[in-house]
């Protein structure tokens, strides 16, 4: 499946008369990894987009420019999705892969920099499944048994129910098979607190 991103590239490359090459070089991808980017078998990062955007200036829909910068537009919060599975439990984390935007969740009210995260796995079923969207309040602790998102340092997500936190790890519980997961506290970058679903 094509990213809705792409098709929007690929039709201002058009537009402009601009070649994957051209842009490629922009990007720093070499050929084959654009061919694989506009055939769907590459999924696009959300620093290429970014890129690809500034140079063809074009932007999302559910976003506005002002001032030449992109912003989305009131009410509206960016939806990552995870860019693929590494194991069932393991994903690569969702910042890498920009969706598009949804609007936001009356729990993300007062939420600074809040986000929502497009289930991939199975790891969390029957509670979560996958293509369900989860409503994130960025880097707030949760209480026990609250859901969360652990994000690791080498950019892994993991989106469980919190246990606890000791002075070396963090404890969460998976559910699809229910087992406890240890982090150690060094190796997690950020945890985000679920505060809703759709």
């Amino acid at each position: 499946m094509v990213d809705p991103e792409v098709t929007a590239i690929a039709e201002a490359l058009r537009a402009q008369g601009r070649s994957h090459a051209e842009l490629g070089r922009v990007l720093g991808l070499d050929s084959s990894q654009m061919t694989r980017l506009f055939k769907g078998a590459r999924r696009l990062q959300r620093h290429e987009w970014k890129t690809a955007a500034a140079f063809l200036q074009i932007q999302n829909p559910g976003e506005t420019v002002t001032g030449g910068t992109i912003v989305p537009m009131p009410g509206m919060i960016p939806l990552y999705g995870w860019a693929g599975a590494a194991s069932q439990e393991r994903l690569t984390f969702a910042d890498q892969n920009l969706r598009g935007y949804v609007p936001s969740h009356p729990n993300q009210a007062h939420v600074r920099a809040a986000f929502a995260l497009e289930v991939a796995d199975v790891s969390m079923s029957p509670r979560y499944e996958p293509g369900e969207v989860i409503y994130v309040a960025p880097n707030r602790w949760p209480t026990r048994g609250q859901d969360c998102v652990v994000v690791t340092v080498d950019g892994g997500g993991y989106l469980k129910r919190f246990l606890r936190r000791t002075e070396t790890e963090v404890v969460v519980l998976q559910l699809n098979p229910e087992r406890e997961v240890t982090f150690a506290l060094d190796a997690v970058e950020a945890v985000h607190t679920v505060v809703g679903r759709s």
